[in-house]
């Protein structure tokens, strides 16, 4: 409990200073994207980098203490590291692209930290609603809830999805699997929160985070996809 009480605070905290940033539907961030197609590039100084700043800020990649609203070494150097962990080419320039991947990154730290909010909702076969949960009516409630384009769909067609992600390359709202009748066979899936941690809706105590690789659930991991 103390465990999900944190990081729930850290990611309600990481989201609160954007909230005005956070987009509420991919038709807004497409929206967004065409109304300022202009690529962000070293040495410009102006609104839309000071946003982009910030919500680098937000997801751990800009750590100047404060957001200048210009586009200088330690921003390109920022938007680099940002390229790296979600699998772009490292131009260190924003572009549609990158924008779009930026702007689903904030989308999905704000659906985790309400995630938690969801916390012991009992499970329920095939529930798709805060009266109660499966795994994927998890996933495809909260989806839902962001404006994320999402079917009610199973575990399984989750993983035939998305692009894959490694262990190593997990980043905060990536879809993790598992395997619990049969090995190798998809039957669970969760989000994945950060700091080694999933979330997702279990028969013992319904939805609850729990270690990606504790001594239950590692050795049924399948692997992971990013789905937006």
């Amino acid at each position: 409990m103390m465990k999900s009480k944190l990081l729930l605070a850290a990611l309600l905290a990481m989201t609160a200073s954007v909230s005005s940033l956070v987009p509420v539907s991919p038709a807004s961030a497409a929206a967004a994207s065409a109304a300022s197609s202009t690529q962000l590039t070293q040495g410009m100084s102006s609104s839309s980098v000071s946003e982009l700043q910030q919500n680098l800020k937000t997801l751990g990649f800009f750590t100047y203490p404060t957001v200048t609203g210009y586009f200088g070494t330690i921003t390109t150097q920022a938007v680099k590291d940002y390229q790296r962990a979600y699998l772009l080419p490292q131009t260190g320039v924003v572009d549609v692209t990158t924008k779009t991947s930026i702007s689903h990154a904030i989308t999905k730290r704000a659906l985790l930290a309400d995630a938690l909010t969801y916390e012991h909702v009992p499970y329920v076969w095939g529930g798709s609603t805060a009266a109660g949960f499966d795994c994927s009516g998890f996933i495809y409630f909260m989806f839902q809830k962001f404006g994320i384009p999402a079917d009610r769909t199973t575990a399984k067609a989750l993983f035939d999805s998305g692009t894959s992600v490694s262990t190593s390359q997990l980043q905060p709202g990536d879809l993790v699997f598992f395997a619990i009748a049969a090995p190798g066979v998809v039957d669970h899936v969760g989000f994945y929160m950060g700091n080694g941690q999933f979330l997702s809706a279990t028969r013992s105590a319904g939805i609850y985070p729990q270690a990606l690789m504790n001594s239950y659930w590692g050795p049924k991991y399948l692997g992971a996809k990013r789905v937006f």
